[in-house]
C-alpha cells in the first residue's frame, strides 16, 4: 500500500475519533447538568431533614433522600464512564495524530 493511501486511511479515522469525542463530550455536558441538579436537589432534602422535627416528615424524607441519593451514585457511575471513554478517545486520537506526522512526507 502506498503511503499517500495510508494517510487518508489515517485522516478518516482521526476524523472519526474526531466525531466520537465531540459527541462524548456533549453527552459528558448532560449528565453534568443532570448530576448538579440532583446534587442540589439532595441537598435540599438534607438541609429539610435537619430542620425536621416530625419523626413522620423526617422518615418520609429519610425516604426521598434514599432515592435521590441512589439516582446520584447512578449518574457518578455513568459520569466515570464517560470520563474513562473520553480518555480513550483522547489517547487514540494524540496516537493517529502522531503517526500521521510520521508519515507525512517531509518538504526540503
Amino acid at each position: 500500500m502506498s503511503q499517500t493511501t495510508i494517510l487518508e486511511k489515517l485522516k478518516e479515522e482521526l476524523k472519526m475519533v474526531d466525531e466520537t469525542l465531540a459527541r462524548l463530550e456533549a453527552q459528558r455536558g448532560e449528565i453534568e447538568e443532570k448530576y448538579s441538579a440532583i446534587l442540589d436537589e439532595e441537598n435540599k432534602i438534607i438541609e429539610e431533614m435537619r430542620k425536621c422535627r416530625d419523626p413522620y416528615r423526617y422518615s418520609q424524607l429519610e425516604i426521598k433522600f434514599n432515592a435521590i441519593s441512589r439516582r446520584r451514585r447512578e449518574m457518578e457511575s455513568r459520569k466515570n464512564e464517560i470520563e474513562r471513554k473520553i480518555r480513550g478517545c483522547a489517547e487514540e486520537k494524540s496516537r493517529i495524530q502522531m503517526r500521521i506526522e510520521y508519515l507525512k512526507p517531509k518538504s526540503s
